[in-house]
This record gives C-alpha cells, sequence and structure tokens, in this order.
C-alpha cells in the first residue's frame, strides 16, 4: 500500500512540475494588480478508479493429492511441465496396496462360498434363518471392504484431471506422504484467468462484485485485459490489512503464464461526489492533499485546502472542495497569495 501510495505522489508532483512552466505566460499588469486565468468548475459525482496490483493466477487451482498414504514411487512430471487430461502424475509404491486388495478379495470369497452353503442348507430348513442372515451380511461386509480396497488402489496415482500446468511441486519420488497430503498444485488451462489483488479499507467499501475493471501486464506492454471483479474477501490479512479482491481476466488469446505480477484498474460502479480540477490549478501538494486559489466575487482570492482523490487525465478529483460552481486559478498561481486582488484574463 506504501509502494502504491507513494506511487500517486510522485505522478501528482510530476503533473504540477510539467503545468508549473505554464504558469510563466501570465505575469502582473505592471504594477498593478496580478492578472490570473481562471476556469470554471463545480462538483459532481465521478467514478474514481482504483488502483492496485495483483498476481495472475489460473482460473482453477487444484491440490492433487493420494487418497491412501505411502511411499512415493514415480513422478513422471516437474514444476512448469504442461500436461493433457488424463496424463500420469505420481503413484504410489503398489506393494502394500495390492496386498490388501487381494486380502479383500479372499475374505470376499470366503464370504460367498459360505453363503452359498448356507442359502443351500437353509432351503433345505437344515439352517436356521439367523445362519442365513448371518452369512448374508457377511457377504455384505466382504464385499464392501473389497470395494475399499478397490477404490484406494485406484486412487494411489494422480493423474491431470484437465488440460493445465503443473504450477507447484511438493513431494518427489521415495518420499512418504500422508493420506491428503497435496502432491501438486495443478492449474488448469483455458481462456478464463483470475488475479488477486489486496484492496485497501477505503478502496473495500467502493468496490463490489461485478464491477468492471482493467489489467495490463509488463509481458504484453500497451495491452489492456478486459476483467470483472468476481468477489471480495470480507476479512482483512492479519500481515497486510488488505482485503483479497479476485477478478476474471480473459487473455484476448495472448499466452499468459501463473505468477505474472498485474496492474489493476478497478471502477467501482458507486460514484464519488468531488471537484474535477484542472492539475495546473493545484499548488503546494503534499502527499494527498494540496491548494487551489478560488476566485470571490469582488475578484479577491482564497486559498483552499482540499484532498486529492485521483489523477483523471488531465484533471485532478478533489474532495471536499466545497459545494456549488467556482473560479479556479489556473495560471498565475505563482504571483499570487490568499486574499489578493487580481484581474481576471479572460
Amino acid at each position: 500500500m506504501r509502494d502504491m501510495r507513494t506511487s500517486f505522489v510522485i505522478a501528482v508532483a510530476i503533473l504540477l512540475i510539467a503545468w508549473g512552466c505554464a504558469d510563466n505566460k501570465v505575469k502582473k499588469a505592471g504594477n498593478r494588480l496580478p492578472a490570473v486565468r481562471v476556469t470554471l468548475v463545480s462538483a459532481g459525482e465521478v467514478s474514481i478508479p482504483v488502483h492496485v496490483s495483483g498476481i495472475l493466477m489460473s482460473s482453477d487451482e487444484l491440490k492433487l493429492s493420494f487418497k491412501t498414504g505411502g511411499i512415493v514411487a514415480n513422478v513422471p512430471v516437474r514444476e512448469g511441465d504442461r500436461v493433457r487430461k488424463g496424463d500420469l502424475l505420481a503413484s504410489l509404491d503398489m506393494s502394500e496396496i495390492n496386498a490388501q486388495v487381494a486380502l479383500a478379495e479372499g475374505v470376499h470369497e470366503k464370504a460367498m462360498r459360505d453363503f452359498n452353503r448356507v442359502e443351500n442348507l437353509y432351503r433345505d430348513t437344515v439352517a436356521t434363518l439367523e445362519q442365513y442372515q448371518n452369512a448374508s451380511t457377511a457377504l455384505d461386509v466382504a464385499r464392501s471392504n473389497l470395494d475399499i480396497a478397490r477404490f484406494n488402489r485406484a486412487h494411489s496415482t494422480i493423474n491431470a484431471p484437465s488440460d493445465g500446468i503443473i504450477l507447484r511441486q511438493f513431494a518427489k519420488s521415495s518420499e512418504l506422504v500422508a493420506p491428503g497430503y497435496p502432491v501438486f498444485l495443478f492449474g488448469s488451462t483455458g481462456k478464463n484467468w483470475k488475479v488477486n489483488a489486496g484492496i485497501t479499507d477505503r478502496d473495500f467499501v467502493r468496490i463490489n462484485p461485478g464491477d468492471s475493471a482493467v489489467v495490463t501486464f509488463d509481458a504484453w506492454p500497451g495491452t489492456r485485459f478486459p476483467a470483472a471483479v468476481e468477489q471480495v474477501g470480507e476479512l482483512a490479512d492479519q500481515l497486510t490489512g488488505t482485503y483479497d479482491a479476485e477478478l476474471t481476466v480473459s487473455d484476448l488469446g495472448y499466452k499468459l503464464g501463473a505468477g505474472f505480477v498485474a496492474g489493476v484498474d478497478i471502477y467501482p460502479t458507486e460514484k464519488m461526489k468531488c471537484t474535477l480540477v484542472p492539475v495546473e490549478s493545484v499548488v503546494e501538494a503534499d502527499g494527498l492533499t494540496g491548494y487551489v486559489f478560488i476566485v470571490n466575487d469582488d475578484n479577491t482570492v482564497g486559498k483552499v485546502k482540499a484532498r486529492i482523490a485521483a489523477i483523471v487525465g488531465s484533471r485532478i478529483a478533489l474532495e471536499e472542495l466545497g459545494g456549488g460552481a467556482c473560479l479556479v486559478v489556473t495560471e498565475g498561481v505563482s504571483y499570487i497569495k490568499g486574499g489578493d486582488k487580481v484581474q481576471v484574463i479572460k
């Protein structure tokens, strides 16, 4: 946040220096009243863009893991590899898992034989109903245990759920991993990406899901990628104090990679009450505050302190400048001070 604020202040300073050169065009008319040029401005509601930075991520990120624990036997891929749907990503040593399947199969076969025998005896009224029911239950339990063993064996390998890229790898061959321990961070490839950005509490109250945005990347200078706010987190990060905003981004056919640093301009639907003034009319800018000279009805000037909300093109949006229309000095500010009487040049 401090870097963003510093960049904003530097931008304001550069604009003010550039426009200050134009001030030499208006000078004092001899020993008479200082001459100034003015412009009429009024308060209104403007959508002030919010500029933040973020990180580009895949629109669908998955943490892939094994259903059961064991020793990793094979990892044929590495971080950064692009894979296709169904490709083998990793597998466990199957010795113990296959033994469990074989044990379950043996128990199931015995339970099947026992059930068939008891069923025949029950039909001949030799076995009791209780014996028949117990054999049936034992067969059901054995069948369920066999299904579990086969399911665990099927999920002792990790296959790519879709076309994508290996973003992170957390385990290597010969390592012992616990059930559910993440082995890969997998990102699906597609036309849509997302940008995670941190916003301040001041911007949090202005930004809502659905607000439009524009994203830029250093990798593609001059290209503006359309985006939209998808969701805004309700809980601030304990370390940064910012709120997470997630935006969906279209790649426009350009090659993008997870981890790109993104510059984000969000345009809130909610508008702010402010006054837009020419950048050259703001003097003595210090941080996010500055001063403007307002010409009164009797041609005296008043020096008014105002808070800078944003730079909008060649104008500066000011907060709390006062309601209604007023005349602000655009040229000649170097030769006047608060309370001076001036000569207005049309």
